[in-house]
Parts: structure tokens; C-alpha cells; sequence
């Protein structure tokens, strides 16, 4: 459930800055899903951080809605050889 109440204009310019912080994030390798790190950049920028979950399997997907018009996307993939995951993630 969001609670995050800015009018639309500021949530769209809030949306580029979390795009623009989630880049170096999409363009490592972890060893577990970077959940922690996600909810920091939409914490900074006026979100709700992610519901508590649990993310799990090698292949996944999951949308969420973190501001009045605003949802994460969130995917991710285990590679074969390190183990390592893969992510993208945006909000949109």
C-alpha cells in the first residue's frame, strides 16, 4: 500500500532520479537480491519502500506500487556459473 502523496509533477521528476540512482545497481552482479539498497533509493526520493516479501527462484518478476501513480519493476535472474543475480529494475 503506498502513502507517498506528491502532486504529479513532482512524483515524475522523482521518478527520473530513482531511474538515474538504480543504474549502477542494474549494472552489477550480487550475490543476493540488492532489496535493501532499492528501498534506500525510494526512501531518498519520496517513496514507500517495497512491501515485505519473500523474492525467491532463479527467475522472477514483481511489480509493485511505491508512490500515488508510480510501480517498481523488478526482475531477476541466478546465473548459471557464479551464482551471482542479475537484476533490472525502474520505476515507471
Amino acid at each position: 500500500m503506498y502513502t507517498c502523496g506528491m502532486d504529479a509533477k513532482t512524483e515524475r521528476s522523482s521518478r527520473d532520479q530513482v531511474n538515474r540512482d538504480l543504474v549502477p545497481v542494474n549494472r552489477e552482479y550480487h550475490d543476493g537480491l540488492p532489496l535493501a539498497r532499492i528501498d534506500e533509493i525510494l526512501k531518498a526520493h519520496g517513496f514507500n519502500e517495497l512491501e515485505d516479501a519473500i523474492y525467491c527462484g532463479r527467475d522472477g518478476v514483481v511489480r509493485e506500487q511505491v508512490g500515488g501513480r508510480t510501480w517498481l519493476m523488478l526482475s531477476w535472474h541466478k546465473t548459471e556459473g557464479t551464482g551471482r543475480y542479475e537484476i533490472v529494475a525502474y520505476v515507471s
